[in-house]
């Protein structure tokens, strides 16, 4: 069985967190070094997807090559248009979560299968469902 890893989730930015073999927490950190990953998701001029950083700088660029603050449309049937392709919630969040995931086990070494994911309090059933299954599909 693999580690367990803790994530924040956020609208703005998300972190990753796992306990050390001296039960302290750890945070992930991304190929940059830094524990806070944008929670932004663009398509490059190749059209492969990108996260966290690089996704913040090309919204910077053009806006509409990324997409942010997504979370807030979790559990509703907004669609969201990057370049020519259509997402929703759920699945722009399963691309962040995949992000955090990738990070952890690039720096732990080993697979990561599990994972304890916030979630706001005033979040909704659907909400919360929709987040269970983004991480799924991460």
């Amino acid at each position: 069985m693999g580690r367990m890893i803790g994530i924040d989730l956020g609208t703005t930015n998300s972190l990753a967190t796992y306990i050390d073999d001296n039960g302290k927490i750890q945070f992930v950190k991304n190929e940059y070094g830094n524990i806070l990953i944008p929670s932004v998701v663009g398509i490059d001029e190749n059209g492969d997807i990108i996260v966290g950083e690089l996704a913040k700088e090309r919204r910077m660029r053009n806006s509409g090559e990324t997409a942010s603050n997504f979370k807030r449309k979790m559990g509703t049937s907004a669609r969201i248009k990057i370049k020519d392709r259509v997402f929703d919630a759920q699945m722009l969040s399963s691309i962040v979560l995949k992000h955090l995931k990738e990070n952890a086990e690039r720096q732990l070494n080993e697979k990561i299968d599990r994972a304890i994911i916030s979630v706001p309090a005033y979040f909704n059933d659907k909400q919360r469902k929709d987040t269970k299954i983004a991480a799924e599909l991460a």
